[in-house]
């Protein structure tokens, strides 16, 4: 059997009184695709945005690729090799494209003179966002001309184009269209093909069915069950979560 490729250990966050997330422990496999439902408030997001680096668990502990995994931000969990997209959106309006999925990296387009190459950057991102099979994007389109679907796309492919290990889905998939839900399955499958792993999370049973593995149920901030691919079965899971 593989090492874990993630492993989560006695995971524990709250604020002052209250419980959020409740001794949760998990591991995750190179190529494994893991579902974690629940009704809202169960923990699913808290759990994921603390793997993702977005905040510090209170206790426990985590190890990424069999080393201790403690993110400072989101950016450094990305950088080494797990990246999120997260429900709300993640991007900032007011600036283009292309400066939203290089927002960290404008130093490498500066030249001697410190100016910024906008050419070569708005080139980029449009390679970036054609990688995805967003072709109808470019870099130096206006964050706030885009609607809330294609501004989603280009933080996806903000987060994909530096291709982490594990990719975590945060209820993406409810703000898009079906044809950007084929988009997103496609880099999922892709995903699949390099043997790397996916963290999903969505209240679409018939999605999660279809493209999960592993399926981890959340209630009140504790694992309750989980089942594997030949244990999913519609009626269980709901039973399950409620």
């Amino acid at each position: 059997m593989s090492q874990p490729l993630l492993k989560c250990e006695h995971v524990d966050f709250g604020y002052e009184n209250y419980d959020v997330v409740k001794d949760v422990s998990l591991e995750i496999c190179q190529g494994d695709y893991l579902c974690i439902v629940g009704e809202n408030g169960s923990g699913k997001s808290t759990v994921t945005s603390i793997v993702a680096g977005m905040q510090e668990c209170d206790s426990g502990a985590m190890t990424f690729q069999g080393q201790s995994w403690k993110p400072l931000s989101m950016i450094d969990a990305l950088h080494k090799g797990i990246g999120m997209i997260v429900q709300e959106s993640g991007t900032i309006p007011g600036i283009t494209v292309a400066e939203n999925i290089f927002l960290a990296e404008s130093e490498k387009y500066k030249n001697k003179f410190g100016l910024i190459n906008r050419k070569k950057m708005n080139a980029d991102a449009t390679r970036v966002m054609k990688n995805i099979g967003v072709n109808d994007v470019t870099g130096e389109m206006l964050m706030q001309k885009l609607d809330f679907q294609t501004r989603k796309l280009v933080e996806i492919a903000k987060v994909v184009m530096k291709e982490p290990q594990i990719l975590v889905i945060d209820e993406t998939s409810t703000a898009l269209s079906h044809d950007g839900r084929e988009i997103l399955y496609d880099i999922m499958n892709r995903f699949r093909k390099e043997n790397k792993s996916v963290i999903f999370i969505s209240h679409d049973l018939d999605e999660i069915m279809e493209v999960c593995d592993t399926l981890t149920v959340l209630r009140d901030g504790k694992i309750i069950r989980t089942f594997e691919k030949a244990e999913f079965e519609a009626g269980a899971i709901r039973a399950s979560m409620i």
